[in-house]
């Protein structure tokens, strides 16, 4: 099931990305976050500096209520997914945030959280160039 819902919103979230989005997404890849990285840093009026962050255990701390307005599909199947937890040998691990490890649909929902996220950081960060990487 989440498949069939992984594939109904990948167009989506491909339509709705940040353009220098590249993790989780199909046809991107390293080597295109890297070549991103080296265009926007050899311009000649380049940001005087990089801040290079990991947004550790990403997936793992998604709040379930934000997501349900924002991801366009059926919030009952939607939190049916979010809660479905994960087998990890013989021991059953609850999913009460973020998205169930190995779940198929997770990384796009992770992509579709951070959209977003360099407009948030343009205005935060007025004095200063941003040109989110990610």
């Amino acid at each position: 099931m989440q498949a069939l819902h992984g594939l109904a919103l990948d167009p989506i979230a491909a339509s709705r990305a940040d353009p220098t989005s590249y993790g989780f997404r199909r046809e991107r890849s390293t080597a295109d976050a890297i070549g991103q990285s080296w265009s926007t840093l050899a311009k000649r009026d380049s940001p005087a500096g990089v801040l290079e962050g990991d947004m550790a255990a990403c997936c793992d701390r998604i709040s379930h209520a934000w997501l349900w307005p924002h991801v366009p599909m059926d919030t009952r199947l939607l939190t049916s997914g979010l809660k479905a937890g994960s087998i990890a040998r013989t021991t059953f691990h609850a999913t009460e945030e973020g998205t169930p490890h190995g779940g198929i649909i997770s990384p796009t929902l992770c992509t579709m959280t951070l959209d977003g996220l360099e407009a948030v950081l343009k205005a935060r960060f007025k004095r200063c160039k941003v040109n989110l990487i990610r």
